[in-house]
């Protein structure tokens, strides 16, 4: 793979690009890029006003067009789930980073999941969320560099094994020694220094 600045989330909607995306540039000491907000400051618009506008098509190839040109460093990018239907797109995350599928089951992302439309998530006529999990979920393998299975997993947890597979050094385990309380003559707590 190289070595490579910039790490790429891809998923499905609510696999949790976004929340793992903070904490692992927090974690890594990079900067987080969510390209829906990127999308949605060019246009001056919400994602769901321009799929309304643009239909699913032309907000896709407004998609494909941005995230083809995100020009970042240091970074973790976190793109919509319809990215990998972008080629453009996906030949450019993959040239500038390392692209990690965060994976979940149908059942946890239909769980997780509000409002469709609210959420800017493109669905054909008649097609089922269920349907979009099966489209997808081979364009998220074909394009990954690493796969995250995050079933029954916490955020931490999730963020520990994105590290190990990154090569990253295990995060040391904090050890908080409890400190001991002293009650003043008043009845306030006061800690031990």
């Amino acid at each position: 793979m190289g070595k490579k600045s910039n790490i790429t989330l891809i998923g499905m909607p609510a696999s949790g690009k976004s929340s793992v995306g903070v904490v692992l540039a927090k974690r890594l000491g990079k900067k987080f890029v969510d390209t829906d907000i990127v999308i949605q400051e060019k246009y001056g618009k919400l994602l769901k006003e321009l799929i309304e506008e643009h239909g699913d098509d032309g907000f896709r190839e407004i998609e494909d067009e941005v995230n083809a040109t995100i020009d970042v460093s240091n970074s973790i990018i976190s793109p919509g789930g319809s990215v990998v239907y972008g080629e453009r797109a996906m030949k450019h995350l993959k040239e500038i980073s390392v692209v990690i599928y965060l994976e979940l089951s149908y059942t946890a992302i239909k769980s997780r999941l509000g409002d469709l439309r609210e959420r800017g998530i493109t669905l054909k006529d008649g097609q089922t969320l269920k349907d979009l999990y099966l489209e997808r979920t081979p364009l998220y393998k074909k394009y990954a560099d690493i796969t995250i299975n995050e079933m029954k997993k916490s955020l931490s947890k999730t963020i520990d094994e994105i590290c190990e597979s990154l090569g990253e050094k295990p995060r040391k385990k904090r050890n908080f020694k409890s400190r001991k309380i002293k009650k003043e003559k008043d009845g306030k707590e006061k800690s031990k220094n």
